[in-house]
């Protein structure tokens, strides 16, 4: 299944291939860790731009 992460803060987002599998980890951005997304969710904001 496809992970997506998304910023809150600037609006970037990553689809993650292999995710870490370490405790308190995660792809950050902007100093935050980035929020996971449904797939749904991404189409959304990906037709607003």
């Amino acid at each position: 299944m496809d992970k997506i992460v998304l910023c809150e803060k600037c609006g970037a987002m990553v689809k993650v291939l292999i995710d870490c599998k370490c405790e308190n980890c995660g792809i950050k951005c902007c100093g935050e860790t980035m929020k996971e997304i449904s797939a749904d969710e991404a189409s959304k904001l990906l037709e607003k731009k």
